[in-house]
């Protein structure tokens, strides 16, 4: 009883924790509305794939070094500010050089993001967020003890992996589909610029 309360509480915290809006919830969005659902699709994945990394070293206990660590800890929360606010600022002034009136992606035209750079910018997005490794570590801490068999430790692992997969791929669907793209067709440039200036200052709160 106690081990499938633990699976539940651990798919209701997955699930909030995802929902709530931050880097992962903004780039997502931003790639799907930018460019298109697919675009969308492949940033999910990207920052599913980074989940991978934080909750295998998060699982077997190695996540407490990044929390001991000062030192990687800052190096992990300014490399992520910097890629967030890179980001952010590379969509904020692309977003000037789309004055004219554009269909996006469906159509096939210049508003275009290489697979593999949206698969990137969702993994490195993930990857880099200091928050993200610290909410692992503290959050797995309250399941996992010495003696926890490897095969339960996995069970939650998966648990929050396919919540979060299964939520961003979720969102990317809603927010692309044929009504809302329709009725926000006009306003795309300057949902670039506000999604851009959304992620510099996710960058800056990151550091302060």
């Amino acid at each position: 009883m106690e081990m499938i309360t633990s699976l539940l509480t651990i798919a209701c915290v997955s699930l909030l924790a995802a929902i709530s809006p931050g880097p992962d919830f903004f780039i997502v969005v931003k790639n799907s509305l930018s460019y298109s659902r697919k675009t969308g699709f492949l940033t999910a994945l990207g920052v599913s794939l980074a989940l991978l990394i934080h909750l295998s070293y998060s699982v077997i206990g190695i996540g407490m070094l990044i929390k001991e660590g000062s030192l990687v800890y800052l190096l992990l929360k300014y490399a992520g500010a910097g890629y967030l606010f890179y980001i952010g600022c590379k969509g904020f002034v692309s977003s000037f050089k789309k004055q004219q009136s554009i269909d996006f992606c469906y159509a096939g035209n210049v508003n275009f993001l290489l697979p593999f750079n949206a698969l990137k910018q969702g993994f490195l997005t993930n990857l880099l967020n200091p928050k993200c490794a610290l909410f692992f570590i503290s959050f797995f801490s309250q399941f996992i003890a010495a003696d926890t068999p490897l095969s339960l430790k996995i069970s939650f692992a998966c648990i929050n992996w396919s919540i979060t997969l299964g939520w961003f791929l979720f969102l990317s669907y809603l927010i692309t589909g044929n009504l809302i793209m329709s009725r926000i067709g006009s306003f795309r440039t300057y949902i670039d610029r506000v999604m851009g200036v959304v992620l510099m200052l996710l960058s800056l709160k990151l550091i302060i």
